[in-house]
């Protein structure tokens, strides 16, 4: 099974290019985009929010501030509806590319007919509530969470060490329990999503189903699940550290007197190191999608 994910997922560009747009729809765009962020500091997010957030709690808020907010809001809203979207095409459209490429290549039976199988809705609505655990999990720890950064930013007991570092080192039960539940949650819903489209259940059974799955059948879902994590890991993480360290060098390029061919070749280069990152990205979630879609096309 993974020899033929690896074949499967390696062998058609098609899946890299739709498995990169759900890597980037799930989150994966912040990822890329990190290399070129810069995290606001403490004091920085104090004199940009320090006056809206009195304002709201101590007396009463202007209509532009008002209207600001909820554009703030209806923004996120439409951007996480979008993202769930853009995410559940892509890993309707991928379980179909792998299934194809793997009867071709001997490695399942005949490719069954998906003509009429639940679309990308639904597939978006099961993945919306695999997200209800990692959500009850920060409900539950976010008074603690709150409590040590509060604690942080007013008595800091190292200011040598960045913010969120010192947070998650005073919290790593609370961290470890957030990971751990998020990664079981979407181990469980890939398995759902396969469920639902493969075998045309409703979207609550699925989602029923794909959490049987992973108690009855852990010996394979959970390996399946953090090899396919660390294939991504793997193929995403150097590139991306590479594309950090190049963007530092095109920073210096850019503040230091150099001649423009100098500051043309980092910039190429470091754009052809990110766009790199990309295609590894895609090859990666295709890989960690047939993973899953071969496991469960072999589940008697």
């Amino acid at each position: 099974m993974v020899v033929g994910s690896l074949v499967v997922g390696l062998g058609r560009p098609a899946i890299w290019v739709v498995a990169l747009a759900g890597f980037l729809a799930g989150g994966g765009a912040i990822a890329l985009a990190w290399p070129i962020t810069v995290l606001p500091t403490p004091s920085g997010l104090q004199n940009l929010l320090g006056a809206p957030i009195s304002t709201l709690a101590f007396g009463d808020p202007s209509p532009e501030l008002v209207r600001t907010a909820g554009l703030v809001a209806g923004l996120a809203v439409v951007l996480l509806v979008a993202g769930l979207w853009a995410g559940a095409w892509s890993e309707r459209q991928a379980i179909s590319l792998v299934l194809d490429e793997a009867a071709a290549e001997g490695y399942t039976g005949p490719a069954p007919s998906l003509r009429g199988a639940p679309g990308p809705g639904q597939v978006a609505l099961l993945r919306s509530l695999s997200l209800l655990p990692p959500a009850a999990v920060v409900a539950l720890g976010w008074p603690t969470l709150y409590s040590v950064t509060y604690q942080e930013l007013i008595l800091p007991e190292d200011l040598a060490t960045p913010l969120p570092i010192r947070v998650i080192a005073k919290v790593p039960l609370l961290l470890a329990a957030l990971i751990g539940t998020w990664l079981l949650a979407d181990a469980s819903a890939a398995v759902a999503v396969r469920r639902l489209v493969v075998e045309r259940r409703g979207v609550a059974a699925a989602w029923a189903l794909g959490w049987a799955d992973l108690a009855r059948r852990a010996h394979r879902v959970v390996p399946v699940a953090i090899l396919g994590d660390l294939v991504l890991a793997l193929a995403t993480g150097p590139a991306l550290a590479a594309a950090g360290l190049g963007w530092l060098r095109v920073r210096a390029a850019l503040e230091t007197p150099a001649s423009p061919l100098d500051v043309v070749v980092v910039v190429a280069l470091w754009v052809a190191v990110w766009l790199g990152a990309a295609v590894l990205a895609g090859i990666g979630s295709a890989v960690r999608s047939a993973l899953f879609t071969l496991e469960a096309a072999r589940r008697p």
